[in-house]
């Protein structure tokens, strides 16, 4: 396992979890923000990342979710209850993490689940037509934001491994039952911002919440709205914590 970051304290412990073609550095400001609430936490890389766009080329999505999977074990050998947090495809793993493993909680930062656009649809057709694309541009409204970190570059190859995981977790959205927190940026330059009620429609969750962000793209938690969304996760934490049996 490769960690970016990490703190240890407390008894509770957060995995957060970057999204495709980021690093671990687009999540650290909620990680940094909830160290200072007390929390342990936790930054690794995926599979395929931090190195060269090219190793997307042979980075199935199994293996995003092993690097997931493999933090959140290293989580739970070390405390009390584990929160899992992600962002994008990030979000995506985290969900089907919690469908398969007693994770106290989730919070989906900017999850997919359905692209209805005919390039994506396509993208198993394109990827052989086509074999890189541009870097993901956008998400984030911000101008004071720091620089976004991605890859310059992204394999179609990757694309068409996030349209498999995404086929994956519809298959497993009713399997969520813990409670759950599907975060949203209305201004969603990226995907389609319905994706959140998608999400929260789909999961099985007796306690969970959708939160749309009026001011925010993609990358939630570097825009506009980033102080209300760090508070109302740690909310949601400080909330399921309470209602644990």
């Amino acid at each position: 396992m490769r960690i970016a970051f990490e703190v240890h304290q407390g008894t509770t412990g957060v995995l957060l979890i970057h999204g495709l073609s980021g690093t671990p550095y687009e999540v650290q400001p909620l990680g940094t923000f909830l160290a200072s609430q007390g929390y342990a936490i936790l930054g690794p890389w995926l599979a395929g990342h931090g190195t060269s766009p090219r190793d997307l080329f042979h980075t199935p999505w199994q293996d995003w979710y092993l690097s997931a999977l493999e933090a959140y074990v290293y989580l739970m050998n070390r405390y009390h209850t584990v929160y899992v947090i992600g962002l994008s495809m990030g979000a995506d793993l985290a969900l089907l993490l919690s469908a398969q493993f007693p994770t106290q909680g989730v919070v989906a930062l900017s999850g997919v689940i359905q692209i209805p656009d005919w390039r994506f649809q396509g993208i198993g057709f394109f990827k052989y037509v086509q074999w890189w694309t541009t870097r993901l541009k956008g998400g984030i409204l911000n101008t004071q934001a720091p620089q976004h970190q991605t890859y310059s570059w992204v394999p179609t190859q990757a694309i068409h491994e996030q349209k498999k995981l995404m086929n994956r977790l519809k298959s497993q959205l009713n399997n969520i039952k813990i409670p759950a927190l599907i975060v949203q940026g209305k201004k969603d330059s990226i995907i389609p911002p319905l994706n959140g009620e998608w999400i929260y429609q789909g999961i099985a969750s007796a306690t969970k919440e959708l939160v749309s962000l009026e001011h925010s793209d993609h990358v939630v938690t570097m825009d506009n709205d980033q102080a209300f969304l760090f508070e109302k996760i740690h909310q949601f934490i400080q909330n399921s914590s309470r209602t644990r049996v």
